[in-house]
């Protein structure tokens, strides 16, 4: 199969543009200008469509005179020749933007199964469960050897957060490892050297042993992608009653609480002080706690590094919705000249399990730049309804 994502059709060549703001005055008279041009895109002509190999085999079964069916399926994907924006050196300039290249090799595979199981419970009450499980396991296989990785993603951070990379997953986190906070002047001294370091600051890993925290400590600190995902749906019916819900999860995936950057540092966003998370910064008195100092420094072991303070367990579970319904018997509705007459009332999103600080850990993004770097997103409302339906 292939894709074409991105790839535009004026991708192949260079475009230029012009215009008074691109003009120059040559006589130097003041009194007109001469029209300028700009090239405007950086054509590639050798750009083709990303293509992908999905292999899977499956089983269907059908149990009990239905009451029993069954969905197994394993599965893999491919995919060559992943479309990517390059990144231009400065001396192109600023004005041009960079065209979109093969760059990449990705395999994604899992194993999705379905389960439904339908019966009665007693008398008139029936009932009827789905389960979904999808298991995945995504891995970048191989990058343009001009290229050996993309790095993306992120806000107000001087370096970025994700890290495009052969043998790990597609927007993996990448920066340092926080191994606590300094509690004083002697552990910052007997520490490997670390700009800016003072009590109340991050203290990172040495992961290199070489006495010294520079770009060569940051390691990759987990993927936004869950290992697994799966609902259940339970549908219950008793004579004209009728209930449904679902139930969904997602588990092992990690998230970029970005928001951190601006609820917890002072010299990021002055209105932190208002934030209730900096009641627990660090403190000579008080020092069990993750939550940095508070103060106005600005500097390499304070708020300016991607590092694994900002990565959160983004697993979580959650009642899509639950719906309880009445539908009149025909009986009834003769009396009053109806066909039909049904009420109901739903709710959705009645409650989220998860250990996520942030507002809601279903965070989006683009897949390769910002997926599961919460920014801020808005949360997941909760929301209650009443239905009445009825035929002549």
């Amino acid at each position: 199969m292939g894709n074409s994502n991105y790839l535009s059709a004026t991708n192949q060549f260079n475009l230029y543009g012009g215009g008074a703001g691109q003009g120059y005055d040559i006589t130097g008279s003041n009194g007109s200008i001469a029209s300028g041009f700009y090239r405007s895109q950086i054509g590639n002509a050798a750009a083709k469509w990303e293509s992908s190999i999905t292999s899977n085999i499956g089983i269907d079964g059908s149990f009990f005179n239905n009451k029993l069916e069954v969905v197994v399926d394993l599965w893999q994907k491919d995919t060559k020749d992943l479309l990517y924006p390059l990144t231009l050196p400065g001396v192109v300039g600023v004005r041009s933007s960079a065209p979109y290249k093969n760059v990449a090799s990705m395999s994604n595979k899992g194993i999705d199964i379905l389960v439904t199981n339908r019966g009665t419970l007693s008398g008139d009450l029936t009932y009827e469960v789905t389960g979904i499980a999808s298991f995945l396991s995504n891995k970048i296989t191989a990058i343009d050897p001009s290229v050996p990785y993309f790095t993306a993603g992120g806000t107000r951070l001087s370096t970025n957060v994700v890290r495009n990379q052969p043998g790990y997953a597609l927007s993996s986190f990448y920066g340092y490892k926080v191994i606590g906070l300094f509690n004083s002047k002697e552990e910052v001294a007997a520490a490997p050297t670390q700009d800016g370091a003072a009590p109340g600051r991050f203290r990172y890993a040495d992961t290199n042993g070489d006495g010294k925290i520079n770009d060569d400590d940051r390691q990759f600190l987990g993927n936004p992608i869950p290992k697994f995902t799966g609902s259940i749906t339970l549908t219950l019916k008793y004579k004209g009653f009728d209930l449904n819900t679902n139930l969904y999860a997602s588990l092992g995936n990690k998230i970029f609480n970005n928001q951190r950057w601006f609820t917890d540092f002072y010299p990021s966003f002055t209105g932190a002080a208002v934030s209730g998370r900096v009641k627990d910064s660090w403190l000579p008195t008080h020092t069990n706690t993750t939550v940095p100092i508070f103060e106005s420094a600005s500097n390499f072991s304070t708020n300016t590094q991607a590092n694994s303070y900002y990565v959160e367990n983004g697993s979580y579970a959650r009642m899509q919705y639950l719906n309880l319904g009445y539908t009149f018997p025909a009986v009834v509705l003769n009396k009053v000249n109806l066909s039909r007459l049904r009420l109901s009332v739903s709710a959705t999103n009645l409650f989220t399990i998860t250990k996520y600080s942030g507002l809601d850990p279903g965070v989006g993004g683009s897949a390769d730049q910002n997926f599961g770097i919460d920014v801020g997103n808005y949360p997941v409302q909760r929301g209650y309804n009443v239905g009445l339906s009825f035929g002549f």
